[in-house]
């Protein structure tokens, strides 16, 4: 069998990934983790059973899917926005019946082994290809700071480094506004890609008027994104659109 990425790179994937099955109407989905290192579980059980786990094939298990067959969720949208705000891929694996469990599960546990090899294909291919790619810069005390801190933490600095940015834009100072800019795309290598960072510096930099309630409004979806209220988000997405709109 094979499965089709919706979302990532399926000669490099990530190692995690929603995996999800049609079944009708009904959007089916579970998660698959592979493991950076591979374990060896008859160390951790007892040793009259640990005979049997090698006998399983067992021994060094290094992906899974939770749970072991899919299970309905609200849509594909929700898939779609969940996969982008914590990074995995989206992975179709076809068609399922829903009531036939056991053949549910072993389509899952297909899929996952597909995916781990898909993984390990793309964990060998640099060393195989011999590519070096150059040495990388050493991180600044911001990124470090940047990398350790939760997304919310992260959101908090956000809005102090724009309300660096305006005051630039205001004072009409081009140093100061280069140098918020910049530690403003700093930190949204830290912050993801759906928080569309790029448009919260562009209206930013507009006029105080209208560029800082729009601003006010980009930054309030991110607020939504990271807590997860998608709801919240398409009401804000609408105000942002109705905004421009009336803008012109």
């Amino acid at each position: 069998m094979d499965i089709t990425f919706d979302r990532g790179d399926q000669s490099q994937p990530r190692g995690h990934a929603i995996l999800y099955y049609r079944s009708g109407g009904n959007i089916l989905a579970t998660y698959v983790v592979v493991l950076p290192l591979k374990v060896d579980f008859t160390k951790y059980i007892p040793p009259v059973l640990a005979s049997q786990v090698k006998m399983a094939g067992m021994e060094e298990f290094s992906a899974f899917a939770i749970p072991p067959v899919p299970e309905e969720v609200q849509s594909y949208d929700y898939l779609e926005r969940l996969t982008e705000l914590r990074g995995d891929d989206l992975v179709f694996g076809g068609e399922v019946r829903e009531n036939d469990f056991l053949e549910a599960a072993q389509m899952v546990n297909d899929a996952v082994q597909v995916y781990s090899q898909h993984y390990q294909r793309g964990m060998e291919a640099p060393a195989k290809e011999g590519v070096l790619g150059p040495a990388p810069a050493e991180p600044s005390v911001n990124e470090i700071i940047f990398s350790l801190t939760s997304t919310r933490d992260n959101l908090g600095e956000l809005s102090k480094l724009l309300g660096k940015l305006q005051f630039a834009v205001e004072m009409k100072d081009p140093r100061l506004m280069q140098e918020a800019e910049a530690e403003i795309g700093t930190l949204a290598r830290y912050l993801p890609d759906n928080f569309w960072i790029p448009r919260l510096i562009e209206v930013a930099k507009q006029s105080l008027g209208q560029g800082s309630k729009l601003a006010r409004l980009y930054l309030e979806r991110c607020y939504k994104l990271a807590d997860e209220d998608y709801q919240g988000v398409k009401a804000i997405e609408q105000a942002i659109k109705e905004f421009q709109d009336a803008a012109g």
